[in-house]
């Protein structure tokens, strides 16, 4: 198996610009029958899968940003894991550590636990950096979050 390269993932993934809905899992169904889901599930199964994550705990991490996953891979394909960006219209209370509302979203959606886990350390790795942080407020676009990904070494 290779190593992953969260660029990529980034790059076979989606950015939403106005994810709908006043809900955790409002915003979920919407995000899910907004983007290409991967072979072997569908829409409503994924957001299923995402709520049902979200109701053992947060995937708030603070700053306003989530990290919402299933509990387990669900993407048969290794080719089709990608991260799914989603800019909600309104930002959502989910119990975030420090108790901001949450205004985007990094959708997980990975192959195998390894490849999981390696996305989840480099995003919290991302997600340590206020220049990075800084720059998501301005709600970069798929070319440019591609480029801010490559300025900071991902």
């Amino acid at each position: 198996m290779e190593e992953v390269n969260v660029s990529v993932l980034f790059d076979r993934g989606e950015v939403l610009e106005n994810a709908a809905g006043r809900t955790v899992e409002e915003i979920y169904r919407f995000v899910c029958s907004s983007i290409q889901i991967p072979s072997g599930l569908t829409a409503e199964g994924l957001a299923q899968e995402l709520v049902q994550r979200e109701e053992i705990l947060s995937t708030a991490v603070g700053n306003g940003i989530a990290i919402p996953h299933p509990r387990y891979p669900l993407v048969k394909n290794e080719r089709e894991s990608k991260i799914v960006v989603a800019y909600v219209n309104e930002p959502i209370d989910m119990n975030a550590p420090d108790v901001r509302k949450v205004y985007v979203m990094f959708i997980i959606l990975s192959a195998s636990s390894r490849h999981h886990i390696h996305v989840l350390t480099s995003l919290a790795e991302l997600f340590k950096n206020k220049e990075f942080r800084d720059a998501l407020q301005k709600k970069p676009g798929k070319t440019e979050l591609l480029a801010l990904l490559k300025q900071f070494g991902l």
